[in-house]
């Protein structure tokens, strides 16, 4: 599910009304859903309930339960369909997940405002865009980022045209009514290979705090897409012996969010005690599963640089593409 006024466990919008109750025991639960084994580890026994109905089609179903009195914490799990002639299975959160309020009680006053100086030039090397507190009372962080990443699609194009590029290092400030946080963008190089010349709208959204920008049309000639198009060819790395497409997928997007955030993948596991924590730092950083997390921290740098973020994109369109041609 999707909204932005329901409550969340870690990144996930929830239901309310899942979240009060005493739930059922995880082993009547995964026997209901078709999971015929799993390694829970340390998770509680009891309260497991369906958080909320999936947020798209083909996602893993989020259950949970609670492992504080006061239903604050939780343990969190993902029951992926049987697919592609693997099993159903479930894959547990490392660690317990808190209750946050809703992505709108936390955004509150805040807005996304392209700066006066990129509306003026539309100039796709200088683009900057303002977070901008119109509310009236002070916005405090809460654990959400400023990351923000910007779209860019042909004026009367469709969502198939939607092309991604990153803003800013994610940090957060405080900010007082009027005040603002600014963010520069880039769009990835390897987003240039497809565009074609004419208007486009760069719209920009923020993740965790979900504010959408009013679109900023540029005019693209085609110099200016052959000055930004990669002169490199990417690098890949194969799957997994035995992974399914959906899988791989999932694997995928996750080395995607952990190269946006990189920095932070890197602060998270510099001063883990084992390989057993960094993998569980890396999944609570970009909310994971422990599978994709330990893809992740396994993964080579050369998966992170120009020439590999090109090749892990057309990866992931080739994938997407496939799977919904099934």
């Amino acid at each position: 599910m999707r909204d932005d006024t329901s409550p969340q466990i870690g990144s996930y919008d929830v239901d309310a009304g899942a979240l009060v109750g005493e739930g059922e025991p995880l082993a009547d639960m995964l026997a209901r859903l078709g999971v015929g084994t799993s390694e829970p580890g340390d998770v509680v026994p009891d309260g497991w309930r369906v958080l909320g109905p999936p947020p798209v089609e083909e996602a893993p179903l989020l259950i949970g339960a609670p492992v504080s009195g006061d239903h604050r914490s939780w343990s969190v799990g993902q029951v992926y369909a049987a697919r592609d002639g693997a099993p159903a299975r479930v894959s547990f959160y490392p660690h317990a997940l808190p209750v946050r309020p809703s992505v709108a009680e936390r955004r509150g006053g805040l807005v996304l405002r392209w700066s006066a100086v990129t509306r003026e030039l539309a100039d796709v090397d200088r683009l900057s865009i303002d977070i901008v507190n119109e509310g009236s009372t002070r916005w405090l962080p809460t654990g959400d980022t400023f990351n923000t990443f910007a779209s860019i699609v042909p004026v009367g194009g469709g969502l198939r045209d939607l092309y991604f590029g990153w803003t800013g290092d994610g940090g957060t400030v405080p900010l007082d009514p009027g005040d603002y946080a600014r963010v520069t963008a880039r769009i990835e190089s390897g987003r240039w290979r497809d565009l074609k010349p004419g208007l486009h709208d760069i719209v920009a959204h923020t993740a965790d705090l979900r504010l959408t920008s009013e679109p900023l049309r540029v005019d693209l000639t085609s110099g200016v897409i052959a000055a930004h198009r990669p002169r490199t060819h990417p690098l890949g790395a194969p799957p997994r012996p035995g992974m399914t497409a959906a899988e791989h997928l999932r694997m995928l997007r996750t080395l995607r969010s952990a190269r946006e955030a990189i920095a932070e993948v890197v602060d998270a596991v510099a001063d883990a005690p084992d390989d057993r924590a960094a993998v569980s730092r890396i999944a609570a950083l970009l909310d994971c599963d422990t599978d994709s997390a330990r893809a992740v921290y396994s993964a080579q740098l050369r998966r992170f640089r120009s020439g590999g973020a090109n090749g892990l994109d057309s990866e992931i369109e080739d994938l997407e593409r496939t799977l919904s041609e099934e």
